[in-house]
């Protein structure tokens, strides 16, 4: 009777080496979810690629930029209620091109209040306060004027008075700034924005585009042009170019500048409006905008 054959030792060792190998396989296939294996037949395996996420935002923003400032004025007015800023502002006034203003600025939306420090070239006060509807005037005869701010007089002023009140779109108001302490804020200031837009769009004379990215005050941001019809002081509209640049992450215009002429050198200039060292949400209270808080 012919003897029994057996496995020779290298069958063995093979067999038990694809096993572990096949099992190597399997566990590494079950712990394996980070990229997605297609294959299909007579196809080159390709790994998933990365998936990266777009910012609608920015998409809108790009394609239009109008509805991009609407969209960030809702989102800064259900979001946002008080914030600090220094605001870097330079003008032309009746008086011709004012110096370069720097002023601390705190800001509550609800109620409005503003308080402002002038930090360098203050103008006709060194501090002004307005919260709507606290000072009122009820004998003024121009119903603009009866809204009052409280003013802190220069060093030399404060000797002999701590605080005046003036309206806030009275006479001295129109000589001081372009802009009245009721329009102060990101959103007011989106608001006017939007508001010329629209006119002009209405009127087919809105030219609104979007630049690029750019940087300011160390932040990245995008770079939307407006050009509109000027036509002087007395026309529609407040200016012919502004250049507005909105803080990616804020998502508000954090530096505003407005020509008279497409040539946007400093001789045409008629406003700069900048916000630096913006800090949301820094829970401003009524003492913040309490004139005696200040020895007003």
């Amino acid at each position: 009777m012919p003897a029994e054959s057996r496995p020779s030792p290298n069958l063995k060792l093979t067999f038990v080496f694809g096993l572990a190998l096949a099992g190597m396989l399997y566990a590494e296939f079950q712990r394996s979810d980070v990229n997605e294996v297609i294959v299909r037949p007579h196809s080159p395996v390709v790994l998933a690629a990365e998936r990266t996420e777009v910012d609608p935002f920015e998409k809108l923003i790009r394609n239009d930029p109008l509805e991009a400032l609407k969209a960030a004025r809702s989102r800064h007015e259900r979001e946002v209620r008080d914030y600090q800023c220094v605001m870097v502002k330079q003008e032309l006034l009746p008086s011709g091109m004012s110096e370069e203003q720097e002023i601390d600025v705190k800001f509550r939306a609800e109620p409005y209040s503003v308080m402002m420090h002038w930090l360098r070239n203050p103008g006709l006060a060194e501090r002004v306060i307005y919260v709507k509807g606290r000072w009122i005037d009820e004998d003024a005869d121009n119903v603009e004027e009866r809204e009052q701010a409280v003013a802190q007089p220069g060093k030399i002023a404060q000797l002999f008075v701590k605080s005046v009140k003036q309206p806030i779109r009275g006479r001295m108001a129109k000589k001081s700034s372009r802009r009245f302490l009721d329009e102060f804020g990101f959103k007011r200031a989106m608001d006017l924005l939007i508001r010329y837009c629209e006119i002009a769009r209405d009127r087919g004379e809105l030219k609104l585009e979007f630049l690029g990215e750019s940087h300011f005050d160390g932040r990245p941001v995008w770079v939307v042009r407006r050009t509109l019809p000027y036509n002087g002081e007395n026309g529609l509209y407040p200016d012919r170019v502004a250049e507005i640049l909105i803080d990616k992450e804020l998502r508000v215009p954090v530096a505003v500048y407005c020509y008279s002429h497409t040539d946007r050198r400093p001789e045409n200039l008629l406003g700069k409006y900048e916000y630096r060292n913006i800090r949301l949400h820094t829970g401003l209270s009524d003492r913040d905008f309490e004139p005696t808080t200040y020895g007003m």
